[in-house]
């Protein structure tokens, strides 16, 4: 097993594994730096402003850090194939749109499916915390914060999960076991209340484990979490057979601009309330 060896493409080189480890370092120092940049930016802007700055700043770590690992020169490895924008020769768009359509079909489906059960069982799904926010903002904002959603946050996490991490565990773990780890880690970075409820937000009482689990947002966890794992699965088939992050992100940004669509039926329009 080697580091400076890539299983996805078959050649001796150090840029998943240089591309992996910044990632993993900017992140760590935005994770220190994050409430004191936060306090530095309160007096100068409104907390709306400063929260697409920081996500700005987060999907630019991941960018950056592809940027700067591709960019150590490497015999016979064109930028452009490091970057993830040469795809493979035998791809073609026939399989582009059947997957584009079949991925958002299924993860919708997915997500109603589970609701409806939920709410058939006596579990009222709570709004998620992405619609509240959006219900606090002004027109000009919720413009911004889509362009975020649907241009930056694919561009950023193709890169981050498909192109780097999943080549990076393609060295430890077999193609369809890197793909299901790759995705599950994808989908649970989607659901911040359940990481805030398992690393500490809400500590163990005095009832103990039995307790701490007995008040675990599950319903939060079960609705968005399989949808996107099955979302994250189609994209993950797309790179591997495209070698390329290019079809991923179309598809990605394909559905987050029919989730911001959806999120504007139902904030300003109040449908499916």
């Amino acid at each position: 097993m080697r580091l400076n060896y890539d299983t996805f493409t078959g050649r001796r080189s150090a840029f998943v594994c240089t591309a992996f480890v910044l990632i993993l370092l900017t992140f760590a120092a935005y994770s220190l730096l994050a409430q004191p940049l936060m306090k530095l930016l309160a007096p100068h802007m409104g907390k709306n402003m400063m929260t697409a700055v920081m996500l700005l700043i987060q999907n630019g770590l991941v960018v950056v850090s592809v940027l700067i690992a591709a960019l150590v020169p490497e015999r016979n490895y064109p930028l452009k194939e490091k970057l993830g924008l040469s795809m493979a020769p035998e791809y073609s768009l026939r399989f582009f749109f059947p997957i584009f359509v079949l991925a958002i079909l299924a993860t919708y489906l997915a997500q109603w499916g589970l609701s409806s059960l939920l709410k058939a069982v006596g579990h009222e799904p709570k709004e998620q915390a992405l619609v509240e926010f959006y219900r606090t903002l002004k027109p000009l904002a919720f413009f911004g914060f889509a362009l975020i959603t649907v241009i930056a946050a694919p561009v950023a996490e193709e890169l981050a999960f498909r192109h780097i991490m999943y080549r990076f565990v393609r060295v430890f773990l077999y193609r369809k076991e890197a793909a299901v780890f790759v995705s599950l880690i994808f989908a649970l970075c989607h659901v911040p209340s359940v990481i805030a409820y398992l690393f500490g937000a809400v500590k163990v009482s005095s009832g103990g484990w039995s307790a701490y689990f007995a008040g675990f947002p599950w319903e939060q966890l079960v609705v968005p979490l399989i949808p996107l794992f099955i979302l994250a699965m189609f994209l993950q088939q797309q790179y591997e057979k495209s070698k390329s992050v290019i079809p991923s992100t179309l598809i990605h940004m394909g559905f987050n601009l029919i989730s911001v669509f959806l999120l504007i039926l139902q904030v300003y329009y109040g449908v499916g309330e």
